[in-house]
């Protein structure tokens, strides 16, 4: 089974920003402007709604800047997906609104915010009647409306985006479900990352703990890990990318894959086959085992994010961003 994936990657490769800006704000000769995105009247940094099929209802949303310096700012509603690993992922100003996101009445606007500036926009909820018991979750995006061109050594377009979700709860029953697929195999900076496509295409959101275990064609054991997914939102897919600490030669190969999230009591597991083309940097190298329960490193991340970047764009016209991760559910 095969999933579609063509976005995530692009909110993987704005990640890579974070070496080079602070946040929240952005850096431009004139001065800084920081752009900030509040929920009103809400218990949390983001609209948490519990609503049944037909409803709808209004709300309101804070926008300000509060740096010295004026920026025009874009606003808009935007579809929300499953990073690789687990986490939030906003879809780019140009993408179509689909799923919850067009349940929002939330017009795309151009407005200019000077230092210290508040503004608020009202959202309008409508849940279709024909919406099934759930989950479902949409985000709003402030964003510079221009890129800003950095100073430093490194030329690159920026574009600060601020969001929170928009999550509706639909009463009924909770239907967790994961689903695995293919496995697929890259090199990046000599050493192999493996990734396996996986679907939430439950009703609710999940924190799976990823145990996998990668066998050779003799069953012999190459590389073990566990860890902790972050946020796996309901009816969005992605992938598992675990990184190894070698390069594994051209062969077959074996991925044994369990997704178990303990508190929704939902669990997928698979015996998925894998094929590397092609040979090592290193032929012959060793790959050593990884220790158990370790979580990925700071340079596994990395990996992480050039694999998916490289295997499914290649390293030219990207556009970087950068999601306030503390605004997700």
């Amino acid at each position: 089974m095969a999933f579609a994936r063509a976005s995530a990657p692009i909110a993987l490769a704005s990640l890579l920003l974070l070496a080079f800006v602070a946040p929240g704000a952005a850096f431009a000769s004139e001065g800084d402007f920081n752009l900030v995105l509040a929920p009103i009247g809400q218990a949390g940094p983001y609209f948490d709604l519990a609503m049944r099929p037909g409803d709808s209802a209004r709300f309101e949303v804070d926008l300000a800047n509060d740096g010295d310096a004026s920026v025009a700012a874009r606003t808009y509603a935007t579809d929300v997906f499953t990073i690789t690993n687990g986490g939030y992922g906003g879809r780019l100003r140009d993408a179509a609104q689909t799923g919850a996101t067009a349940w929002l009445t939330y017009p795309t606007t151009v407005l200019d915010l000077a230092s210290g500036e508040h503004a608020r926009r009202s959202l309008t909820v409508s849940v279709p009647l024909d919406a099934g018991p759930g989950e479902y979750i949409s985000s709003l995006v402030l964003e510079n409306d221009a890129p800003v061109r950095n100073s430093g050594g490194i030329a690159f377009d920026q574009f600060v985006r601020q969001a929170i979700a928009v999550v509706i709860t639909v009463p009924g029953a909770r239907e967790p479900e994961l689903r695995l697929g293919e496995a697929h195999h890259e090199i990046v900076a000599g050493r192999s990352v493996v990734s396996i496509a996986i679907e939430n295409s439950g009703n609710v959101r999940l924190k799976p703990t990823v145990a996998f275990v990668l066998r050779d064609a003799t069953q012999a054991e190459v590389s073990r890990k566990t860890f902790q997914m972050d946020t796996f939102y309901a009816r969005t897919d992605t992938r598992v990318a675990v990184p190894l600490p070698g390069c594994l030669s051209g062969g077959s190969y074996t991925v044994e894959l369990t997704l178990a999230d303990a508190s929704e009591n939902v669990e997928a597991a698979g015996m998925i086959d894998l094929r590397v083309e092609g040979r090592c940097d290193e032929p012959g190298s060793v790959l050593p085992a990884d220790v158990p329960g370790a979580a990925p490193e700071a340079t596994d991340v990395v990996l992480i994010v050039l694999a998916t970047v490289l295997a499914t764009l290649g390293v030219s016209g990207l556009f970087f961003a950068w999601n306030r991760r503390r605004t997700r559910p």
